[in-house]
């Protein structure tokens, strides 16, 4: 017996996103980001990155080809729409991309899911990320001269 694939559509990224496709695949990719082999590093470079937004990203990347996110997604998009939602989702500063940097030849597009933007974005909107693998609470955001805990 095969198992079954379940997509979750979720309204805070619906919000965000302004469109249920793009709310997918971000809400796929964030999922990813909750599993990479460095997920710890990850967690503790973006605490860091709270207070030095310009450090260096260098844990929680990974690949997903247009195809993978399209069968994940149940939505079989043609990979053209997906590169074009993902480049939306890069623009908006919820997903960072780069080149595999180990490999000067190997061209596959590396994301990582930026907690930060995603947090203060949808804090803007009244919102939280909900049931994340790690408590969120120390993403903080300035607003005038003081801190407000998402």
């Amino acid at each position: 017996m095969s198992v079954l694939k379940r997509v979750v559509i979720k309204e805070e990224l619906v919000k965000l996103t302004g469109n249920y496709k793009a709310a997918l695949i971000l809400n796929q990719m964030i999922y990813w980001s909750q599993h990479v082999r460095d997920f710890d590093l990850f967690i503790a470079e973006e605490k860091k990155r709270v207070e030095d937004p310009k450090r260096e990203a260098k844990h929680g990347w990974f690949f997903k080809t247009a195809q993978e996110l399209g069968e994940e997604t149940l939505t079989y998009f043609a990979s053209t729409s997906i590169r074009r939602y993902m480049r939306r989702l890069v623009e908006a500063g919820w997903l960072e991309e780069r080149c595999n940097p180990k490999h000067k030849w190997d061209r596959t597009t590396q994301y990582r899911v930026h907690l930060i933007n995603i947090q203060k974005d949808l804090h803007e909107l009244g919102e939280q990320l909900d049931n994340y693998k790690v408590d969120l609470s120390f993403l903080t955001t300035a607003t005038s001269d003081e801190q407000i805990d998402l």
